[in-house]
Protein backbone atom coordinates (compact mmCIF):
# COMPACT_ATOMS: atom_id res chain seq x y z
CA UNK A 1 0.00 0.00 0.00
CA UNK A 2 1.54 3.76 -0.87
CA UNK A 3 1.97 5.91 1.87
CA UNK A 4 -0.78 8.53 2.54
CA UNK A 5 1.72 11.40 1.80
CA UNK A 6 1.80 10.29 -1.87
CA UNK A 7 -1.73 11.57 -2.48
CA UNK A 8 -1.26 14.83 -1.17
CA UNK A 9 0.74 16.35 -3.48
CA UNK A 10 -0.21 18.02 -6.51
CA UNK A 11 0.47 16.36 -10.05
CA UNK A 12 -0.01 18.06 -13.80
CA UNK A 13 -3.54 17.21 -13.82
CA UNK A 14 -4.54 18.15 -10.16
CA UNK A 15 -2.73 21.10 -9.93
CA UNK A 16 -4.29 23.71 -7.32
CA UNK A 17 -4.64 26.87 -8.75
CA UNK A 18 -7.15 29.40 -7.26
CA UNK A 19 -10.01 27.88 -8.96
CA UNK A 20 -9.45 25.39 -7.25
CA UNK A 21 -8.78 26.68 -3.85
CA UNK A 22 -11.64 28.79 -4.08
CA UNK A 23 -13.97 25.97 -4.48
CA UNK A 24 -12.21 23.96 -1.47
CA UNK A 25 -13.04 27.06 0.65
CA UNK A 26 -16.57 26.67 -0.57
CA UNK A 27 -17.06 23.61 1.36
CA UNK A 28 -16.71 25.78 4.18
CA UNK A 29 -17.06 24.26 8.31
CA UNK A 30 -18.29 21.14 9.61
CA UNK A 31 -16.95 17.74 10.14
CA UNK A 32 -14.73 16.26 7.51
CA UNK A 33 -17.26 13.89 5.88
CA UNK A 34 -19.72 17.27 5.77
CA UNK A 35 -17.13 19.35 4.04
CA UNK A 36 -16.17 16.71 1.49
CA UNK A 37 -19.74 15.51 0.64
CA UNK A 38 -20.46 19.15 0.54
CA UNK A 39 -17.58 20.04 -1.95
CA UNK A 40 -18.73 17.01 -4.07
CA UNK A 41 -22.38 18.85 -4.47
CA UNK A 42 -20.54 22.07 -5.30
CA UNK A 43 -18.65 20.43 -7.75
CA UNK A 44 -21.30 18.93 -9.28
CA UNK A 45 -23.64 21.97 -9.29
CA UNK A 46 -20.30 24.26 -11.15
CA UNK A 47 -19.45 21.24 -13.83
CA UNK A 48 -21.92 19.93 -15.86
CA UNK A 49 -21.63 16.23 -17.30
CA UNK A 50 -21.05 16.74 -20.81
CA UNK A 51 -19.11 14.32 -23.14
CA UNK A 52 -16.58 15.28 -25.34
CA UNK A 53 -15.61 18.67 -23.87
CA UNK A 54 -12.56 17.43 -22.39
CA UNK A 55 -9.90 14.69 -22.03
CA UNK A 56 -9.10 12.05 -20.15
CA UNK A 57 -6.12 14.54 -19.43
CA UNK A 58 -7.46 18.06 -18.98
CA UNK A 59 -6.03 19.20 -15.68
CA UNK A 60 -8.39 20.27 -12.93
CA UNK A 61 -8.28 23.41 -13.28
CA UNK A 62 -9.16 24.02 -16.54
CA UNK A 63 -12.17 21.72 -16.55
CA UNK A 64 -13.10 23.71 -13.42
CA UNK A 65 -12.75 26.65 -16.23
CA UNK A 66 -14.74 25.48 -18.68
CA UNK A 67 -17.97 24.26 -16.38
CA UNK A 68 -17.75 20.99 -18.20
CA UNK A 69 -16.58 17.37 -18.71
CA UNK A 70 -16.97 13.95 -17.40
CA UNK A 71 -15.96 11.59 -14.62
CA UNK A 72 -12.47 12.09 -15.06
CA UNK A 73 -12.85 15.72 -14.47
CA UNK A 74 -15.65 15.57 -11.66
CA UNK A 75 -12.60 13.55 -10.21
CA UNK A 76 -8.96 15.37 -11.10
CA UNK A 77 -11.22 18.43 -9.57
CA UNK A 78 -12.30 16.78 -6.56
CA UNK A 79 -8.82 15.11 -5.85
CA UNK A 80 -7.31 18.82 -6.36
CA UNK A 81 -9.88 20.42 -4.06
CA UNK A 82 -9.68 18.05 -1.26
CA UNK A 83 -5.99 18.34 -0.99
CA UNK A 84 -6.28 22.33 -1.24
CA UNK A 85 -8.81 21.48 2.24
CA UNK A 86 -5.27 19.05 3.23
CA UNK A 87 -6.97 15.60 3.17
CA UNK A 88 -5.15 12.72 0.77
CA UNK A 89 -6.88 12.59 -2.25
CA UNK A 90 -6.69 9.82 -4.70
CA UNK A 91 -8.14 8.95 -8.03
CA UNK A 92 -10.06 6.09 -8.72
CA UNK A 93 -10.60 3.96 -12.17
CA UNK A 94 -13.50 1.44 -12.18
CA UNK A 95 -16.75 -0.09 -13.30
CA UNK A 96 -20.49 1.05 -12.15
CA UNK A 97 -22.84 -1.42 -12.61
CA UNK A 98 -25.92 0.18 -14.27
CA UNK A 99 -29.36 -0.45 -13.35
CA UNK A 100 -30.76 -0.67 -16.19
CA UNK A 101 -28.37 -2.50 -18.36
CA UNK A 102 -25.32 -5.63 -17.11
CA UNK A 103 -23.02 -5.15 -20.67
CA UNK A 104 -20.97 -1.87 -19.84
CA UNK A 105 -20.05 0.29 -22.51
CA UNK A 106 -17.12 2.41 -20.52
CA UNK A 107 -14.99 2.69 -17.58
CA UNK A 108 -15.79 4.96 -15.04
CA UNK A 109 -13.63 7.18 -12.59
CA UNK A 110 -14.29 8.93 -8.68
CA UNK A 111 -12.31 10.01 -6.24
CA UNK A 112 -11.40 8.74 -2.66
CA UNK A 113 -10.42 11.55 0.18
CA UNK A 114 -8.84 9.51 3.66
CA UNK A 115 -10.62 10.96 5.97
CA UNK A 116 -8.74 10.67 9.37
CA UNK A 117 -10.80 7.58 11.62
CA UNK A 118 -12.47 6.36 8.96
CA UNK A 119 -9.82 5.68 6.41
CA UNK A 120 -10.77 6.12 2.11
CA UNK A 121 -13.90 7.68 1.44
CA UNK A 122 -15.28 7.02 -1.90
CA UNK A 123 -16.65 10.16 -3.75
CA UNK A 124 -18.68 9.86 -7.36
CA UNK A 125 -18.90 13.83 -8.38
CA UNK A 126 -20.79 12.74 -11.57
CA UNK A 127 -23.78 10.59 -9.95
CA UNK A 128 -23.81 12.79 -6.42
CA UNK A 129 -23.44 9.80 -4.30
CA UNK A 130 -20.59 7.74 -2.39
CA UNK A 131 -19.92 4.61 -4.38
CA UNK A 132 -21.55 1.41 -3.27
CA UNK A 133 -21.67 -2.27 -3.87
CA UNK A 134 -22.06 -1.19 -7.64
CA UNK A 135 -18.61 0.29 -8.21
CA UNK A 136 -16.03 -2.50 -9.07
CA UNK A 137 -12.25 -0.71 -8.29
CA UNK A 138 -9.95 -1.66 -10.73
CA UNK A 139 -7.15 0.99 -9.67
CA UNK A 140 -6.39 3.85 -7.82
CA UNK A 141 -3.32 6.39 -8.58
CA UNK A 142 -2.46 10.29 -8.12
CA UNK A 143 -4.66 11.14 -11.13
CA UNK A 144 -5.89 9.60 -13.87
CA UNK A 145 -1.92 8.51 -15.39
CA UNK A 146 -1.45 6.53 -12.57
CA UNK A 147 -4.61 4.58 -12.75
CA UNK A 148 -5.37 4.28 -16.31
CA UNK A 149 -7.91 1.78 -17.68
CA UNK A 150 -5.49 0.70 -20.67
CA UNK A 151 -2.47 1.50 -21.87
CA UNK A 152 0.36 0.28 -23.96
CA UNK A 153 3.24 1.39 -26.33
CA UNK A 154 2.47 1.09 -30.33
CA UNK A 155 5.28 0.74 -32.97
CA UNK A 156 5.65 1.17 -36.41
CA UNK A 157 2.31 3.58 -38.37
CA UNK A 158 0.06 0.96 -37.84
CA UNK A 159 -3.61 1.88 -36.87
CA UNK A 160 -5.49 0.42 -34.20
CA UNK A 161 -9.25 0.06 -32.94
CA UNK A 162 -10.14 -1.16 -29.57
CA UNK A 163 -13.30 -2.39 -28.44
CA UNK A 164 -14.07 -3.38 -24.86
CA UNK A 165 -16.78 -4.72 -23.29
CA UNK A 166 -17.54 -5.46 -19.64
CA UNK A 167 -20.16 -6.98 -17.95
CA UNK A 168 -20.54 -6.62 -14.73
CA UNK A 169 -23.19 -8.56 -12.65
CA UNK A 170 -23.91 -9.18 -8.56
Amino acid sequence: FAPLWLFGHETPLTTIGSGIRELAASAGKGTDIERLHRLMAVIGERVAYTSGTTNATTPAEEALALKTGVCQDHSHIFVAAARAMDFPARYVSGYLMMDAAIEQAASHAWAEAHVSGLGWVAFDVANGISPDERYVKVATGRDYRDATPVSGIRLGQAEEQLAVTVTVEQ
